[in-house]
């Protein structure tokens, strides 16, 4: 979720491996807030 929107679904893999939203990518490198 960003911003109360649900920004991705995906598996576990695709989503830590490839994620295709950059706010995804950004939030499980740790590169938010």
């Amino acid at each position: 979720f960003w911003l109360g929107n649900l920004v991705e679904f995906s598996t576990t893999i695709e989503m830590f491996t490839a994620p295709k939203s950059k706010h995804t990518e950004d939030y499980v490198t740790g590169r938010f807030g």
